[in-house]
């Protein structure tokens, strides 16, 4: 079967054909995989990717899911199954939220309310099954509210922090 996957911001052809028991080949690129799969948990899976052992863990969102795999999180939306609808404007009305991809326990808080984040700065660190993630903030903003402290167990869809976007004038009237 085909699919057409947004990683992060580039789309992707990926052909995957299931074959015997729970073994599959994936065509990503040119380049062909040879898949072994074990579902963990609604959430988890372990892979064997041409004999190399990984564990994946899995979240859905409004998007599509979210996938961690080697401590890093990608969001990935088939492109085939996408509303139809009109297009969203570009810009963020009011405050946009920081949440987990997974169950997680917060290990650290690294902004406080009313300071300015950068677009990419570190706002929380979560730990899931002995990983961090780093959450970061998707744009340049002022933190309006911290919903979370050290310790707190958190789930995908918890508001751990909102972020008010500022937009590119108004940073550069802030600098000034």
């Amino acid at each position: 079967m085909e699919y057409r996957l947004k990683i992060q911001e580039e789309t992707i052809p990926v052909e995957i054909n299931s074959n015997e028991g729970n073994t599959a080949t994936a065509t990503i690129e040119n380049r062909v995989y040879d898949l072994k799969y074990t579902l963990i948990s609604e959430n988890e899976l372990h892979l064997m990717v041409n004999g190399k052992s990984v564990n994946v863990y899995l979240a859905k969102n409004k998007n599509g899911k979210t996938i961690l795999l080697n401590g890093r999180t990608y969001p990935v939306q088939d492109m085939d199954n996408l509303p139809k609808g009109p297009k969203k404007k570009k810009g963020i009305d009011g405050p946009t939220k920081v949440t987990p991809p997974m169950p997680a326990v917060v290990i650290a808080v690294c902004v406080n309310e009313g300071d300015r984040v950068e677009k990419g700065q570190k706002v929380v660190v979560v730990s899931a099954m002995k990983m961090e993630t780093t959450l970061v903030a998707p744009y340049n903003g002022i933190v309006t509210r911290v919903n979370v402290q050290e310790n707190d167990k958190v789930m995908p869809g918890d508001i751990l922090v909102d972020i008010d976007e500022i937009k590119d004038e108004e940073v550069s009237e802030l600098k000034d």
